[in-house]
Parts: structure tokens; C-alpha cells; sequence
């Protein structure tokens, strides 16, 4: 989870590669939402970040849902053709050469087509949540970025303690009481290359500074900064308020307290018991696949349990809110994960096939392609077949014809061979070599 450490709480990300513009598109779509749920909440005087969180989390999973959808329907056709990819896969065990390769990858895909899907249908709906997942984390911990009422709390600070001229004694406060942390992906507010960030995103590093800060880190604060103690208190006061959730604060890490147990550790607890059970569930969806023994099912299963204790050791290391997002998201997943089972549990395999062929065949009409006959697909599949048995069977007559040559080679050179001639030495190895090799038995 190295990319966490990276991102920052401005919007100034163009000096990060994975942030390219089609990214920032994203996360500024998503932004916008999660600014109208807050200023929303805040109208209806409940202006809460916690609350913010939850809206915000729901919205986006109802968002990738059909993704969601199309990505269990792709699941669900994987188990029914799986004893017919398994076989082919079977059937070129150890074979790497090209003709080998491609033999088996048109008949994998003929099977596919059989059923009305492609190789690449599992694998598009996740790639297609993956750029809105990223983009969730990179709002969660960028907030007063893109929710302007909240940003203005800390730049209210930020001019109080005398703006981007404050940068060196806040990085003196951080590391005077050891709290490295919130300089993390700061680039010490910018101190670190002055040529390269100009007096602006200085000033957004310390808004990015002030928002991590947890309530015992704001009670400090003026010890630094006398002259603004009143707006540092007055701020403390609101972030407090706008950060406070359940009786926690949102801004606080559980590990803020170290090993010794406080109601923060509810949050990852939470968060690993909901991912867990959130993966159970999924397991239900598809338990052919679950219960088998190949090597990616087994993946699979270690991976269901190494990402709930991950959830329980990030969510320990990281902000509260950070947390409580984890577990809004696997709770949500595991709501639409029931609705799905639901859904799906109430169809046979033959109508899903069915649903999968219309679907498949709409798109090539669109192309005007025809139809896909499942009769025709099972006929080219058998002619694969028997081209394959064929090129086989050619082959070995090949291999068959060639050593027959060559053993009757032999036997006509070193028949009658004259001595001293090349054929009358070469029948001299052979003889010794085999010599030897009784010898040796």
C-alpha cells in the first residue's frame, strides 16, 4: 500500500505519474459528489465528516455496481465451463510449442464463444472498479481538498500562523515531539525542494498538516504559535466537531495510542470482520470454484484471509476515517454480495447461459455479424480436435519415417565398409561404445 503514502491532500498531484488527467478526472467527478453530500449534511446541521464518509462510500458502490453485477455473471459462467477449459488445458499439459500454443487458444476460445462470453469479461469489471477504487482512497485522505467549507477551517490557521513562512516551525513542531508521521508524503511541507513548490502549495502542504492533526496534536499547537493560540483553539474546536464520530475522532489513529486498548481499535477489528465476512459471502456466490483444489483456487483462499488481517493492520496505522470507510465499503459489498446471491440463486445455469448467449448475440448484430449457433461453435470445436489429432498423427509419422531413414542409413554405410574408411571408423565407436555400455551394466 505503498501509493497511500504518496498522495496528498492538495489537488497539485501532477508530479506524481499514476495521477495522469484521465485519473484526476475521476477523483474530481467523485470530489464533487462527496462536497454536495457534505454541504447537504451541513445545511440539514449535521455537517459531519463520519457521516459524509458512509453517504459518500454507499453512493460509489451503488455507482460500480453493475460492474459488480456483470463481474458475478462472468463468475457464474467460469463454473459451468470450467470441466470443459480444464480438459483442453489437460490436453496440452507440457506441449510449448507454437502450434501447440495456438491450437489450445482457439480452442479455448471457440469454448468461450460456446457460451456466449470471452476470455477478458471477468477481468474488465474489476479493471473497471480499480481507477474508482484508487480514486476513493485518494478523497477519503484528501478531504479539505475538495470540500471547500472544510479547507477553510485549516486555512484559517494557516494565515493565522504567518502562511507558507510557518512551514519550517511546523516541520520543528512535528519532529520536536515525534510525530514524523504527519509529515509523511508532505515533502517536509515543501522544505525539501524550495526551488520546486512555490509559496501556493506550500500553503496547501500545511493545510494537508493541519487536517491530520488529532486533538492532544492541536492542544500543542500554541505552544509554537502563541500569537495565534485564539484561532488555533477556535479551529481545534471545529475540526473536532466536524471530525468527531461515534465519540471517536475521525482524524485520530488507532495507533496513536500505541499497544495498550482503547475504543479506537474497534475500528479495525470492524474492518477485518467485515472484510471477512464480506469474502465469505462471495465464497457462497460460487462455491464450485471455492471448493476447488487448483492452484488459484488455493490463492484465493490464502488471499480471503491475508486481506482482513491487511484491513485490521492498515486501518490500525492509519486515520480513523480512513477506517471507517474500509468498513462502510465491505459492509455495502456485503449487502450488494446478498442481493446478487439472491438474485442468482433463483436462476438455473441453463438460463444464465441463455441471458449470457442474447447478450452476446445483441452485440454482434450490432456488428453485423450472425447469430452465435451453439451447434455450429460445438462442430468447429470437434474439427479443431480432429485437425489437432491429425497434425499429431502427421507428425509422429514424420518422426517415424525419419528414424527409419536413418537406421537404414546406418546399416547400408556400415555394411561391407572399407577399412580406414570414415563408415569403418564410425562402426568401430559404435561397437566399442556398445561394448562399453554392457560392460558398465
Amino acid at each position: 500500500m505503498n501509493y497511500l503514502s504518496l498522495v496528498l491532500l492538495t489537488k497539485n498531484t501532477s508530479n506524481l505519474p499514476i495521477f495522469g488527467p484521465i485519473w484526476n478526472f475521476i477523483v474530481n467527478i467523485l470530489g464533487y459528489i462527496m462536497n454536495a453530500i457534505y454541504l447537504f449534511l451541513d445545511h440539514m446541521g449535521i455537517g459531519n465528516i463520519g457521516l459524509a464518509i458512509i453517504l459518500f462510500t454507499l453512493v460509489t458502490r451503488i455507482i460500480i455496481f453493475p460492474s459488480s453485477v456483470k463481474q458475478q455473471q462472468s463468475s457464474r459462467m467460469m463454473s459451468v465451463m470450467q470441466p470443459e477449459i480444464k480438459a483442453i488445458q489437460e490436453k496440452y499439459k507440457n506441449r510449448t510449442d507454437n502450434a501447440s500454443m495456438a491450437a489450445q487458444q482457439e480452442e479455448m476460445k471457440a469454448v468461450y464463444e460456446k457460451y456466449g462470453t470471452s476470455m477478458t469479461s471477468g477481468c474488465l469489471p474489476l479493471l473497471l472498479q480499480m481507477p474508482i477504487i484508487f480514486a476513493l482512497y485518494r478523497i477519503i485522505m484528501n478531504i479539505p481538498a475538495y470540500v471547500p467549507s472544510v479547507k477553510a477551517v485549516y486555512e484559517s490557521v494557516a494565515t493565522a500562523i504567518g502562511g507558507s513562512g510557518a512551514a519550517q516551525m511546523l516541520v520543528d513542531f512535528a519532529k520536536n515531539n515525534n510525530w514524523n508521521g504527519l509529515l509523511t508524503g508532505l515533502h517536509n511541507l515543501g522544505l525539501d525542494d524550495p526551488a520546486k513548490y512555490d509559496s501556493t502549495a506550500v500553503g496547501n502542504f500545511i493545510v494537508d498538516f493541519l487536517y491530520k492533526l488529532n486533538p492532544t496534536q492541536w492542544a500543542k499547537l500554541p505552544e509554537s504559535f502563541p500569537a495565534a493560540a485564539d484561532a488555533i483553539n477556535q479551529a481545534a474546536a471545529q475540526s473536532a466537531h466536524i471530525n468527531s464520530f461515534l465519540g471517536l475522532n475521525l482524524s485520530t489513529a488507532p495507533s496513536a495510542f500505541g499497544w495498550t486498548p482503547n475504543r479506537y481499535w474497534l475500528i479495525p477489528i470492524l474492518a477485518g470482520l467485515a472484510q471477512f465476512a464480506s469474502t465469505q459471502i462471495m465464497q457462497k456466490a460460487n462455491p464450485a470454484a471455492a471448493n476447488s483444489e487448483d492452484q488459484s483456487a488455493q490463492m484465493m483462499k490464502s488471499m480471503n484471509i491475508m486481506m482482513p488481517l491487511m484491513s485490521v493492520w492498515l486501518c490500525f496505522s492509519f486515520a480513523s476515517g480512513i477506517g471507517l470507510y474500509w468498513i462502510a465499503s465491505s459492509v455495502f459489498m456485503l449487502i450488494q454480495q446478498l442481493i446478487m446471491n439472491w438474485y442468482f440463486g433463483k436462476k438455473s445455469n441453463e438460463e444464465i447461459l441463455q441471458e449470457s448467449m442474447a447478450r452476446a448475440n445483441a452485440k454482434r448484430a450490432k456488428k453485423g455479424l450472425p447469430p452465435i449457433n451453439e451447434k455450429t461453435v460445438e462442430k468447429r470445436i470437434r474439427d479443431l480436435k480432429t485437425q489437432e489429432t491429425s497434425a499429431e498423427q502427421k507428425r509422429m509419422e514424420v518422426i517415424a519415417k525419419q528414424s527409419t531413414r536413418t537406421k537404414e542409413s546406418t546399416e547400408y554405410y556400415n555394411k561391407n565398409a572399407k577399412p580406414g574408411s570414415l563408415a569403418s571408423k564410425a562402426n568401430m565407436v559404435q561397437l566399442y561404445n556398445e561394448k562399453q555400455e554392457k560392460k558398465n551394466k
